[in-house]
């Protein structure tokens, strides 16, 4: 009996330690096994939601063809008579994007600046292959930003997201007519800055500045100018801009907040109307202030371009307010110019008439000038 009793407590002791190791086994198997799937799931999820992103915005997505008229001589070769004809020429080419179902598209600044405004003609082209002439409506004054017009209604329109919610990492696609060819091409990347300063060239020579630039390693390739920045919730939160050369898949887009504005003034008026306070400026960074030996840190500093351009524009708010070259505005009504909060940014939450009250740092005094703002002309 007694033997019985120890076999069949060893028996016990082996059953528990089989079932213990290949309690182990399992578990270790099963987690193994259910991180590859959550790693697939993941992935899946990915590609799921890029492609829904893409097919969610593509139908307001549109390539821009932009001609204009150019003289071309021609010889009658029995009289020698030598004739001038006007030809329209296609100029260049871009994309855009409808912003409201009547027909309001907007685009790059630069992408119809090929063209002459009188003689410049805009062919929209949608995704549908469905082609229409669009009407300029205006040009934006301080970012590479212009709106048009195409006559139809029910038209599809995209969702605008919020630009001051992205962080370095957020995933990205960009769509554009690349290389004036592939309509709608796709791209994707992650946000690699934010508020970044640079000056941009177009093609026809005119420079513009720029310090709050979305960064991407999403290609935008030549054609893409106008496009969409969009998330993977198919929301645009940048419009396409500008590529560094210099380096390799380093591409810019203006924030979709500043766009707002723009977007704002032209629903409302049939127009863009800007404000306007009239300085060229340069945002603060610890090292900008400690190699120009600045008091502060943070703000907005007046002072002229590399090119010689004046700090303060004759005639303006700030002219009329008594600011000068040198000095740094750090506040407007109790807004700190700092950061994504740029002078400009800031500036175009009012409207043209408005008064404002900035704080400013001279030397080392800090006074309060009270302006109000004129419009962009």
């Amino acid at each position: 009996m007694k033997n019985i009793s120890k076999k069949l407590i060893i028996i016990i002791i082996l059953i528990f330690f089989i079932g213990l190791g290949f309690g182990f086994y399992l578990d270790n198997y099963l987690q193994k096994n259910i991180k590859q799937i959550e790693a697939d799931d993941l992935s899946l999820d990915d590609q799921e939601a890029t492609i829904r992103a893409i097919n969610k915005i593509i139908p307001a997505v549109v390539s821009i063809i932009v001609y204009d008229q150019e003289d071309y001589t021609s010889y009658n070769s029995s009289t020698g008579q030598k004739d001038v004809v006007k030809k329209k020429t296609e100029k260049g080419s871009g994309t855009g994007f409808i912003i409201s179902a009547d027909g309001l598209i907007i685009t790059n600044k630069h992408v119809i600046n090929v063209a002459e405004d009188k003689t410049a003609e805009f062919r929209i082209i949608l995704n549908t292959g469905k082609e229409y002439y669009a009407q300029l409506i205006g040009k934006d004054p301080i970012n590479d930003l212009a709106l048009l017009k195409i006559f139809d209604k029910n038209l599809p329109t995209v969702e605008l997201g919020d630009s001051d919610q992205l962080q370095i990492g957020s995933t990205v696609i960009t769509i554009g007519n690349s290389l004036g060819r592939y309509q709608n091409s796709a791209t994707k990347g992650i946000v690699s800055g934010l508020g970044r300063n640079l000056v941009a060239t177009d093609s026809t020579g005119n420079a513009g500045s720029f310090d709050d630039a979305i960064q991407t390693d999403a290609e935008i390739n030549l054609g893409n100018s106008g496009g969409p920045l969009i998330d993977l919730f198919g929301r645009v939160i940048g419009i396409n801009m500008a590529i560094d050369e210099g380096g390799t898949a380093i591409g810019f887009a203006i924030p979709v907040n500043d766009v707002r504005p723009v977007i704002k003034s032209a629903k409302e008026s049939g127009r863009i109307i800007r404000p306007r306070l009239g300085v060229r400026y340069m945002m603060i960074t610890s090292k900008i202030a400690k190699d120009n030996g600045l008091v502060r840190e943070d703000g907005a500093w007046i002072t002229k371009g590399e090119d010689g351009s004046a700090a303060i524009t004759v005639d303006s708010s700030a002219a009329k307010g008594g600011l000068v070259q040198g000095d740094i505005i750090f506040e407007i009504n109790v807004i700190k110019i700092a950061d994504k909060n740029t002078l400009l940014s800031v500036i175009q939450k009012y409207k043209p008439g408005d008064k404002v009250g900035l704080k400013i740092q001279r030397g080392n005094k800090v006074i309060i000038k009270a302006v109000e703002l004129d419009e962009f002309k």
